[in-house]
């Protein structure tokens, strides 16, 4: 195993790759090949922001997250 820590943990870089590269192949003239990390860790910091969103948006009542 890596000693490297993974700058995107919420995300399957796998998936999220292959639906970029589908979506720009589209929706763009231009054809992709490649997800470079930059891009990946755009979408991890999109992702945790609407994590935070939603939990703060959410009533404090209850005890699972809807």
């Amino acid at each position: 195993m890596s000693d490297s820590i993974n700058p995107t943990p919420h995300l399957n870089r796998a998936r999220v790759k292959q639906t970029a590269l589908e979506i720009a192949g589209q929706t763009r003239g231009q054809k992709f090949s490649r997800v470079g990390l930059s891009f990946l860790e755009r979408i991890e910091l999109a992702t945790r922001q609407a994590i935070r969103r939603e939990v703060a948006q959410h009533p404090s009542k209850g005890k699972t997250l809807l």
